[in-house]
Parts: C-alpha cells; structure tokens; sequence
C-alpha cells in the first residue's frame, strides 16, 4: 500500500513538472509574455492591479496601478499581459548640433517666482540633453528638440540669464539673473533656450547712411543688414519689411538731416556714420541701451540730429557754401560725435558730411559770385598760360640750337678720335712687324748656326768613324799576317757551317785533263769560270 501511494505521488509531481514545463514555460512565457522591443523602440509598461493614484499623480509608484516611470529598452522581455498593459514608443533622439528641452509632467510645484525646474520638480529643467539616444516616458516627459545657440564669424554672443539671483551690478555673474558678463564666441553652444536668451551683435563696422531724395537709391544702415533694405519712394518713408534671419530687422530709409542756419535759413546735409562695438563692450552695452536695431534708433541717429542742430545753428547759410567754413563744421560735427558715443562706449570711425544742400535764394548768387570768379581766375590763367607757352617755345629753339651745336662737335671729336685710334693702331701694327721681323731674322740666323755646328759635328762623326774602323781593319789583318791571308779568313767566315769539301790531286799539267772529272763534282759555274779564266779588267 505505501509502495502504491509513493508511486501515485511521483507519477503526480511527474505530470505537475510536465504541466509546467510544457504550458508555462513552453507556452505562456516564451508565447503569452515574451515581447521583443527593436532597437529604436522602448516598452511602455502599464500596472493594471494596485492601488489607485491620488488625483494629480500621473506616474504609478511600486504597489499602484498606472503608468511606471522607467521603460524597458531594446530586446526580449516577458511582461503578463493579463497584469501590464504594453506600449512600444519610438526612443529620444537628439541628432548633432541640437538640445533636447525636458519638460517633466510629474514632481513637487516650483517655488513661487521660479520657472525652471531642478531634479524631482514639475517643469522645464535647467539641463538640456546632448547629442544622443534616450528612453524617457513620454506619459512623464514632454522633450522639445531644438537647435542649438550658433553664434557666426564676425558675432559675439551676448546672453541674458532669465533666472537665479538677483544680479548686484549693471551685469551678472554666473547663477546670476541678467546680462552676463562674459560674452559667446563664434561657435555652437548647448544652451537652454528656456534659460537663456542671445543677442547676436555683429562685430565690426557697422553704417548709417542718411541722405535726401535723390542722392541715394537706398539708405544703408548697419552692415549686418546690408542687402536686406529695400529701395525708398519717398524721404521718410519706411522701406518694406525684408525676410531676414531671426534677430535681424529690415531697417526704415533715414531721411537726410536738417536743421536752421544761424541766420534762420533750413540747411540739409548727407551723413554716414560708421561705428563699432567691441567685444568686451557689448554686455555693457546691450544691458544699457538693447540690441543694434535699439542702439541705432535711440542713441545713435538721434545723436546725429542733436549734434547737427547744435553745431550747424552756430554757423550762417554762406558758411555751409565756402570751404573753410564747412571744413571747421566737420571738424565739430566729428569730435563731437565721436566725444559723446565713446561715453556711451560706442567706438566712431566717421562721422562723414557728404553733401549740403543751401536754399537757392542763397546759394544761386554765392554759386554765380564764385563762378566769375572762378571764370577771372581761369582767364587770368589761361593769359600767364600763353605767355609761358611762347616762352617755353623760345627756350625749345634755343635748346634745338645748342643741341645742333653739341651734335656738330660731338661728330668732330668723334672724327677726331677715330683718326687718332687709327693712327695708334697703324704705328702699333707697324712695330709689331719690324719686331716680327727681326725676330725672324734672329731666328733664321740661330737655325743656321744650328745647322752648321749639326754638319761639322756629323762630318766629325764620319772621320772618327772611318777612322775607327780603319784601325779596326789594319789589326785585324796585322793579326791574321797578310792582306792575302785576311781576304782568305773572310772568304771562310762567309761560309756555311756544314760545307763539303773533295780534293782532286792533279799533277803538273793535268788539270785541265782532269777537268770533265771534277766537273761532276764542283757546282757548274765555278768550273765555267775556273775554265774561262778571270774576267776583264774595266778600262
């Protein structure tokens, strides 16, 4: 009975095992609960069980039903469906060159004054997010991607801190509201929008030109807007408005300046202003007066219409006409302009007068007045014009004359020098061939010498030569004995080593009886000429 009742026990836990791993295992995890997030994607996960969230709260905490605040990220993951409910959501992607503003939906209230938020608080965050991939619940995150503060070659950057402490001078210091003092170089910087603003301010020359009808076809106004204006139709009129970049403006058409003379007639000028703000002048500046388009409209073209009042109020309607007077207005107009803007630390390069314009009533008879003047001068030049033309032309005869006279000697002593070259030239040439000469002569009679001292000297050679071998010869016979014995050694050093020699006896008178027998003896011709006898003499 216990044997059966064990066995029971283990076919039991057998089919529980089973059960287990077949159903559970096999099916419901790797079929029911397995889910696959890709590599862009992160798993939203939803309590369906739990305690309900106080009114207000929007992300569930362990124990409660709602939204968690953490997501799953890419690859598999086995969630019950019947317990989570499952989202997919695309990942945060912060590409180069852009922030990424967080704006948290769920934390503790702000405290009162303040609107950015720091960690566990309810709003915009201080930090942005940088370059890069993120998983962050959008039911607890709202990601605002933007790009980031690019400041330009030629720019700086003058930032504005929008929140912290009250700054305690004109500008603010690190965690300090205000406009900072440190300003942005050109580059690209992760700043939060929300946190800071930037003023671009171009660095460099910048132009106002304000000129009357007809002179210019448009007003130039600020070198960072140069392009954008459009063309005038009328003095004072404002130009269209022009599509430019955020933070630029299209500048209005700037009227020419006018202003009453001292005795009461309405005088109107040209004027371009070039000016230029430094770098580290621009926080200062920006905080005191705003951004260029302010700086021009409130400091820097009402200055030049106070000072143009100021100054051309102390000089009369002729003034602005004679050279010198308009001249010294210049000169006050400049100084002044440049004295009152560098307070203001704004930097004048020119403060240029370009035209005047003076009523006709008063102008015409001046104008008329200096054009017969100016006509008196131009005759009076043009009579000392003539009279020293004729006198440049008698001074030209005479310079012809002395030229001639100078060309005419210089071909004498031309002439003069090329004879006496030639006849240096001849004399040297005659020298060098009676020197030529004698040194052929001088040469002539060495080699004759020479030859004759060679002659006796072979002559000498012959006679002791002969001489030699006649001594030579007279012991060599002397030592044989007789001339007769001497011919005979000759005759037998002549001879051949290995030569044949036959006597042939013959008695008196039998020579020639023996002939024929020492014909087949002797050679032929020796015989022939024994036979014939000795030759005769020559005569």
């Amino acid at each position: 009975m216990k044997n059966r009742t064990l066995t029971m026990g283990i076919a039991a836990a057998l089919v529980v095992l089973l059960v287990y791993v077949f159903v559970y295992e096999g099916f419901w995890v790797w079929v029911v609960e397995n889910t696959v997030v890709p590599s862009n994607k992160m798993l939203i996960v939803i309590a369906k069980t739990g305690r309900e969230m106080p009114p207000g709260q929007i992300i569930a905490e362990p124990g409660q039903k709602g939204v968690l605040l953490e997501p799953l990220g890419p690859g598999r993951h086995f969630v019950n469906p019947f317990l989570y409910e499952r989202q997919l959501k695309d990942q945060v992607v912060v590409s180069g060159g852009e922030v990424g503003v967080v704006i948290t939906k769920f934390g503790k209230e702000l405290p009162a004054g303040e609107f950015l938020a720091g960690p566990g608080e309810r709003g915009i965050q201080r930090e942005v997010l940088l370059p890069g991939t993120y998983r962050l619940n959008p039911y607890a995150y709202e990601i605002r991607v933007l790009k980031m503060i690019e400041i330009d070659p030629g720019y700086v950057g003058v930032v504005t801190a929008r929140s912290g402490k009250p700054a305690q001078t004109q500008l603010a210091g690190p965690g300090e509201r205000g406009v900072q003092k440190v300003v942005l170089q050109p580059g690209l910087y992760p700043l939060n929008p929300e946190a800071f603003s930037v003023e671009r301010i171009e660095i460099g020359y910048n132009q106002i030109t304000m000129a009357h009808a007809g002179k210019l076809p448009q007003s130039q106004t600020s070198g960072q807007f140069a392009g954008k204006e459009k063309q005038a139709v009328a003095i004072g009129e404002a130009a269209q408005r022009a599509q430019v970049p955020s933070g630029q403006y299209g500048i209005p058409v700037l009227p020419a300046v006018t202003f009453p003379s001292s005795d009461g007639f309405e005088i109107t000028i040209d004027v371009t202003l070039l000016w230029q703000l430094l770098p580290e002048d621009a926080p200062s500046v920006v905080a005191r007066y705003g951004n260029i388009k302010k700086i021009e409209e409130n400091i820097l073209i009402p200055q030049i219409n106070s000072t143009a009042r100021i100054k051309g109020s102390t000089f009369g309607a002729v003034d602005f006409i004679v050279g010198d007077k308009r001249e010294e207005f210049q000169r006050a107009f400049q100084e002044t302009i440049e004295t009152t803007l560098q307070e203001k630390k704004l930097q004048v390069d020119l403060a240029l007068v370009q035209d005047t314009l003076v009523p006709d009533n008063i102008s015409g008879p001046i104008q008329d007045a200096r054009i017969a003047a100016e006509w008196n001068i131009t005759n009076v030049e043009k009579t000392k014009t003539e009279a020293n033309k004729a006198e440049l032309d008698e001074n030209v005869g005479k310079i012809r004359q002395i030229e001639q006279v100078v060309e005419y000697e210089t071909q004498r002593l031309e002439g003069n020098i090329h004879a006496e070259q030639e006849k240096q030239v001849n004399e040297t040439a005659a020298q060098t061939r009676l020197l030529v000469a004698e040194l052929a002569r001088q040469t002539a009679a060495i080699r004759a010498d020479i030859k004759r001292k060679l002659g006796g000297a072979e002559a000498k050679v012959v006679e002791l030569k002969g001489k030699a071998e006649g001594d030579g010869y007279a012991l060599q016979v002397k030592a044989v004995g007789t001339p007769a014995d001497y011919a005979f050694y000759q005759f037998a050093q002549q001879l051949p080593d290995q030569v044949k020699l036959m006597l042939i006896y013959a008695g008196a008178g039998t020579l020639w009886t023996d002939l024929d027998k020492a014909m087949k003896i002797a050679p032929l011709g020796v015989l022939q000429e024994l036979q014939q006898g000795p030759p005769p003499a020559s005569k």
